[in-house]
């Protein structure tokens, strides 16, 4: 099999999982100048909101020699990462990308806030590597295995989840040099042991860097993470030694053996619900405003996903028999936005159910007082037969003229004769049943 062919089964294998996490929209795979060099920029990029995360792929086969594999891979991958920064965010011209299923786009360079950078190797067998790196112009570099990258975008499979992990990694390892060792004691030859010798001679200056070495997997440090309400603990900050050795051997294993854990994964499902409605009803016709409230639901994280999914299901129950010209409502602010339901019966003109719908949003801003900033509206009817979504953003108080008038067009409507707003009382990982 020749590079080019281990190339593409390595980028097929990324682009698979995260397409599979985060929705192939938000996922342009192996990206290029359209109307410049032609070049490819990197294998994947990820673009949602203001965030953006450049990965590069890298499938060298490991045939035992540490150096030549880092310089194959890893050197490699951290020039083509920089590369790639700085033709999309620092180019004197526009540049101009194709997602796979989409028309040639301009990238919003402007929009993007905050930048992620990740490197996965694929190559097998490896006993150490460097846990990060830094670009020319010393920016964080996040480096992962195969069975690493996997795991955890299979455990945060929401971007926000994901993010978050890059984000408080990125800040508790950034300026330091962290080695990972994600194999047994029993795995490391004395063909091996020289080599990390000779690794540890050239990288560790404990005059210049705090110098970190783990044992364990990322997997075991993705579990120390979560066990720590999505913290790392304490010990990893201290500043007072100029080398650490942390132990982690066993965490992911323990982890996922936890009660709690599996309660989470299965109250989870639910969650689900909200990943096939924006899939099914919002992006099964693309435009900009479509775009806009897919965006806005998937920037909830899976918790809140299940809180939002959890409540509207049993919203729907209630209600899913009601008839006649009748409808029925709910609010919650989740963060900062507010989600209303809404359950109109199917004997309900369209016309009046819209204009009922409007003064449903309205009045939630005026009675939370403002609270949200953006409110989601999620409206069905019996039988979930239509689907009813919208996204209002930058809410700002209102005039007392139309104050008033939202107030009588209620009452006269009945509207709020029975106001629900419905309270977050679940834990992301349930007390044992």
């Amino acid at each position: 099999m020749n590079s080019n062919e281990k190339g593409n089964i390595g980028e097929e294998f990324v682009n698979e999982i995260a397409y599979n996490s985060f929705f192939e929209f938000w996922c342009y795979a192996n990206p290029k100048d359209e109307y410049g060099d032609k070049k490819e920029i990197c294998d994947l990029l990820i673009k949602f909101n203001d965030n953006l995360i450049i990965i590069s792929v890298k499938n060298y086969e490991f045939k035992n020699l540490y150096s030549r594999y880092f310089t194959k891979t890893i050197e490699k991958a951290v020039n083509q990462i920089y590369g790639a920064e700085r033709k999309l965010l620092n180019s004197n011209r526009d540049i101009f990308i194709k997602h796979p299923k989409r028309e040639v786009e301009r990238f919003p360079k402007e929009r993007i806030k905050n930048i992620y950078r990740v490197i996965v190797n694929l190559g097998e067998g490896v006993r150490f590597y460097p846990f990060n790196k830094d670009t020319q112009d010393e920016k964080f570099i996040t480096i992962l295995d195969k069975e690493a990258f996997q795991t955890i975008v299979q455990e945060l499979d929401t971007i926000p989840d994901f993010l978050e992990y890059l984000k408080r990694r990125e800040e508790l390892f950034i300026d330091k040099t962290v080695t990972i060792l994600p194999g047994d004691e029993n795995d490391f030859s004395e063909n091996t042991t020289k080599q990390f010798f000779e690794y540890s001679q050239k990288q560790f200056n404990p005059f210049e860097r705090q110098n970190i070495l783990i044992s364990g997997t990322e997997h075991d440090l993705l579990a120390t993470y979560l066990k720590n309400e999505r913290h790392f603990p304490d010990y990893f900050y201290s500043k007072k030694d100029n080398a650490i050795f942390v132990q982690l051997d066993g965490n992911w294993a323990e982890f996922n053996q936890s009660n709690q854990v599996k309660l989470k994964k299965e109250h989870d499902k639910n969650s689900y619900f909200l990943d096939q409605l924006v899939k099914n009803e919002v992006l099964n016709n693309v435009n900009e405003n479509s775009i806009e409230l897919a965006t806005a639901i998937m920037s909830f994280n899976r918790f809140n996903r299940r809180v939002i999914s959890n409540n509207f299901l049993q919203f729907f129950d209630t209600y899913k028999n009601l008839k006649g010209n009748n409808f029925a409502r709910r609010y919650a602010d989740i963060e900062g936005t507010g989600i209303v339901f809404a359950f109109y019966s199917f004997e309900m003109p369209q016309e009046f159910v819209n204009y009922i719908l409007d003064i449903i949003i309205d009045s939630f801003c005026i009675y939370s007082n403002y609270k949200s900033k953006s409110m989601i509206l999620i409206a069905t009817t019996n039988e979930f037969k239509q689907f009813k979504m919208c996204l209002i953003k930058d809410i700002v108080p209102f005039s007392k003229e139309k104050e008033l008038q939202i107030k009588k067009d209620e009452e006269f409507l009945g509207l709020f004769t029975n106001y629900q707003e419905f309270n977050i009382t679940e834990k992301e990982y349930p007390d044992e049943e």
